[in-house]
C-alpha cells in the first residue's frame, strides 16, 4: 500500500512538473549566456534606438537571449510584453534554423509577429504552420498568416522533401478560405498569397522534374 501511494505521488509530481515547465519539445535550448550579457541585450530592447544588436553581440548570444526572454522570463518582468515582441522579431533575423521551432512554438502567444516572420524561413514546417492558421479566429493572426504566405519565397538550395505537396495543400486551403474570408483587407492578402503559392508551386514542380530527369 505504501509503495503504491509513493508511486502515485511520484507520478503526480512528474505530471505537475511537466505542466508548469516551459514547452521545449522542438526547440534546442542548449544555450550558455552569462547574466551580464543577457541583461545588456535585454536592456537594448527597452532603448529607443534598439537596432544595433548585431553590432555588439554574436548571433548565438542574441539567439540565447531571445530564448531566455521568451521561455524563462517572468511575464510580470519590467516591459516584458515589449521585450518579448522584440525578441520574436529579432530571433527571426538570426540565421539559425532553431528559430523556426521557436516561431512556431510561439504562435499562440504572439500570433501576429510569429506568423509574419515565418515567411523568412521557406521550409515545410513554416509553410505548414502558416497554412494551419488560414482559418484562425483571430483576425490579426489570420492576416499575418496570409502575409506570411504572400511573402514566402522559394527554398534556398535543394527542394526539401514534401515542399511541393505542402504548397499544393496550402493552395487548396487558401482557395477554400477565399470564399469565406469576411474581412476585405485580409481577403486581398489571401488573393496575393494564392498567386504567390501558384508561382512557388510552378517553380518547385519544374525544378523537381528537372532533377528527376537528371
Amino acid at each position: 500500500m505504501r509503495r503504491t501511494l509513493l508511486t502515485i505521488l511520484t507520478i503526480l509530481t512528474l505530471t505537475l512538473i511537466a505542466l508548469v515547465s516551459p514547452a521545449f519539445a522542438t526547440v534546442d535550448i542548449d544555450c550558455e549566456l552569462d547574466d551580464g550579457t543577457f541583461q545588456d541585450i535585454r536592456q537594448m530592447f527597452t532603448a529607443e534606438d534598439n537596432g544595433m544588436f548585431f553590432e555588439f553581440w554574436s548571433e548565438e548570444e542574441l539567439f540565447c537571449a531571445c530564448v531566455e526572454i521568451l521561455y524563462h522570463e517572468p511575464t510580470d518582468e519590467w516591459l516584458h510584453e515589449r521585450v518579448a515582441l522584440g525578441a520574436i522579431v529579432l530571433i527571426s533575423q538570426i540565421n539559425d534554423p532553431r528559430t523556426i521551432d521557436v516561431l512556431i512554438d510561439k504562435i499562440d502567444a504572439y500570433p501576429a509577429q510569429a506568423l509574419y516572420n515565418l515567411h523568412r524561413w521557406p521550409t515545410v514546417d513554416s509553410l505548414n504552420a502558416l497554412s494551419e492558421n488560414i482559418r484562425n479566429e483571430n483576425v490579426e493572426a489570420r492576416e499575418n498568416a496570409a502575409e506570411g504566405l504572400r511573402l514566402m519565397t522559394a527554398p534556398y538550395g535543394d527542394i526539401e522533401n514534401g515542399w511541393v505537396e505542402t504548397l499544393e495543400a496550402a493552395l487548396e486551403e487558401i482557395s477554400a478560405w477565399i470564399l469565406l474570408e469576411p474581412e476585405p483587407d485580409v481577403l486581398d492578402y489571401f488573393l496575393d498569397a494564392h498567386a504567390n503559392m501558384e508561382i512557388l508551386l510552378e517553380g518547385a514542380s519544374m525544378e523537381q522534374a528537372t532533377s528527376t530527369d537528371h
